[in-house]
């Protein structure tokens, strides 16, 4: 899912431990400029032991241990972070945690509440989390659904956006 720097991360009753902020932003150099994945997973894991309600830790540490395909411990601390703080990015994320571990129900279910989470400041994540939609009732062989999403997402989205989408799933929808 897509950054966010909107997003308020700010628990205002628990008190963050220094050393988890300087070892996130530590985390954060690594993986993003360095491609130091395991580095940058030792330190955020480090960082949620020492303050387990750091929520910029616990959502980076999922995004890493989503890449590295540990979806079930990513599923685990994105649920966590949605405890602390919900929002559509990781309500999005653990839409997708769900659509890989082929639990297609409750990805469906998950993109829908996301989609309703989304706010203005976040309405790049609109068409992602719809496309992760179309993708789910595609291979729940629910073609009218994701047709009928499709059309929405035409109404709402601007051109750009829609364009990846159409070229990715339009075509497919119109064959079935």
């Amino acid at each position: 899912m897509q950054n966010s720097n909107i997003t308020n991360y700010i628990n205002k009753g628990n008190i963050i431990n220094i050393k988890s902020e300087i070892l996130c932003r530590e985390a954060e150099d690594d993986f993003f400029y360095f491609n130091k994945i395991y580095s940058a997973y030792k330190k955020l894991n480090e960082a949620v032991k020492l303050s387990p309600y750091h929520i910029k830790s616990i959502i980076l540490l999922a995004d890493i241990c989503f890449i590295k395909g540990f979806i079930k411990k990513a599923l685990s601390l994105y649920i966590r972070a949605a405890e602390l703080h919900k929002n559509a990015k990781v309500m999005g994320a653990i839409a997708a945690c769900y659509n890989t571990l082929s639990k297609y129900k409750l990805a469906i279910n998950t993109c829908d509440e996301a989609i309703s989470l989304i706010t203005e400041e976040e309405s790049t994540l609109f068409v992602q989390i719809a496309e992760l939609k179309i993708n789910i009732l595609t291979k729940m062989k629910q073609y009218k659904l994701a047709y009928n999403t499709f059309l929405r997402i035409k109404n709402i989205s601007d051109n750009n956006s829609l364009q990846l989408v159409y070229n990715i799933n339009y075509e497919n929808l119109m064959k079935k």
